[in-house]
């Protein structure tokens, strides 16, 4: 459903870029400016929002750790960009029809479920699917659906994906790697199904104690995202009962305040200068991810949380 969406979009953004190429040109705009100019305009249907929640964060997070000079922030800026555009405009558009990775029934692999955010789907895994995750993991992904549902049902839906995982793999308990609303999603379903089935969460960039971007958001998923909302309030309750790491971006352009992205008592692994959607592409993200997902569930008592972990 959310690709038909995106395509749609992709179409409209395409036509606005040809009609302003056609106004350009009668405005006796040279022809080596008409082409650029259209081209970019795709991008800044991306850009000029993000550039907005990355000033906004900057303004409200005045932690020094979060201080990059205005160089630094452009680069971050124009690197989430690109991932936007690509993620929105072609992989979850036109490409999240491609096939699940074969299954091998051997409980001894890593067996790891990942679950995307808001207003995504199972694209948003195809860079690092075809670009790092190894081969030996028995992995799959699911669509979080409706697009605009709530939390709790999502909950549902991850139940789902957990069973037929454990069925396909016969592997008691397995990990799951959750971006951005897919790990409010995660802790929804362990609150609903038990932690019996799983045996490790890592987040990446959830909105844990929500953030101040979610009023500007559609759907009831939105409304239970934002920053100090009853919905996580809620969630945060309670204990994670499994082994808990959640990882985060000192200058996520979604998630403010971007404290939000760590619970109290979960090991927390951080990153600089990487954007939201951009953690989900990133080549020392994912060494993390994988370094965690492969670790053995028993940590030692008293091992410090990780520390910052610099974009490469």
């Amino acid at each position: 459903m959310l690709a038909r969406y995106l395509r749609i979009g992709a179409v409209i953004q395409l036509l606005a870029a040809l009609a302003l190429a056609h106004a350009l040109s009668l405005a006796d705009v040279d022809r080596w400016l008409v082409i650029p100019l259209a081209a970019l305009l795709p991008f800044a249907v991306q850009g000029v929002p993000l550039a907005i929640e990355f000033i906004t964060g900057a303004l409200i997070d005045r932690r020094p750790v979060a201080r990059i000079g205005p160089l630094e922030l452009v680069a971050v800026w124009w690197g989430e960009t690109w991932r936007s555009f690509k993620v929105f405009n072609i992989d979850q558009a036109w490409r999240a029809d491609f096939p699940e990775r074969p299954l091998e029934r051997d409980p001894s692999r890593p067996t790891v479920l990942l679950v995307h955010g808001y207003m995504c789907n199972r694209a948003t895994w195809r860079h690092w699917l075809m670009n790092g995750i190894p081969s030996r993991w028995n992995v799959a992904t699911v669509n979080l659906e409706p697009v605009f549902g709530t939390v709790q049902h999502y909950a549902n839906v991850v139940h789902d994906a957990v069973e037929r995982l454990r069925s396909a793999t016969g592997a008691e308990r397995i990990t799951l790697v959750c971006h951005s609303m897919g790990g409010l999603a995660a802790r929804s379903y362990l609150r609903r199904y038990g932690h019996h089935a799983v045996q490790r969460v890592v987040t990446i960039d959830t909105p844990h104690f929500g953030t101040v971007f979610a009023t500007l958001g559609h759907g009831p998923n939105a409304r239970q995202m934002r920053n100090a909302g009853e919905f996580v309030r809620q969630l945060a309750e309670d204990d994670e009962p499994v082994d808990f790491i959640c990882f985060a971006s000192q200058h996520d352009n979604l998630i403010v305040p971007r404290d939000n992205q760590v619970l109290a008592g979960t090991e927390a692994v951080w990153f600089e200068k990487i954007g939201h959607l951009a953690m989900t592409a990133n080549d020392e993200v994912l060494k993390k991810v994988i370094e965690v997902v492969e670790r053995p569930v028993a940590r030692a008592a008293g091992a410090a949380p990780a520390g910052v972990v610099p974009a490469g």
